[in-house]
């Protein structure tokens, strides 16, 4: 589809160019009715989805995780962080034998 032709913001009622809805879509502030046709506001949920969304696809984890604390391996230290991932797999175990505790 070509991105000559005006893009109606359905929400708010009037026209913006392709690129400007293109960026309202990267920033998760608008969404796609009908693609190079129409856009339309999202709501406050739907944006913060939207935003974890694509914090996922562009940041993945790292190899461990501990209910919020990431373990990241140092710079040529893979063969230990290898050992070490027992040692991860007992405290992650040991957290949520806490947590079911609490």
């Amino acid at each position: 589809m070509t991105n000559r032709f005006p893009i109606l913001n359905v929400s708010r009622g009037y026209y913006v160019r392709h690129k400007q809805a293109e960026k309202a879509i990267t920033e998760c502030a608008a969404t796609w009715v009908e693609y190079g046709v129409s856009i339309r506001d999202l709501t406050l949920a739907e944006s913060i989805g939207a935003r974890n969304e694509q914090a996922k696809i562009r940041e993945p984890l790292c190899y461990s995780e501990l209910f919020g604390l990431r373990f990241e391996t140092p710079i040529g230290a893979e063969t230990t962080a290898k050992a070490s991932s027992a040692l991860v797999w007992e405290a992650n175990k040991f957290a949520a034998e806490e947590a079911a505790r609490a």
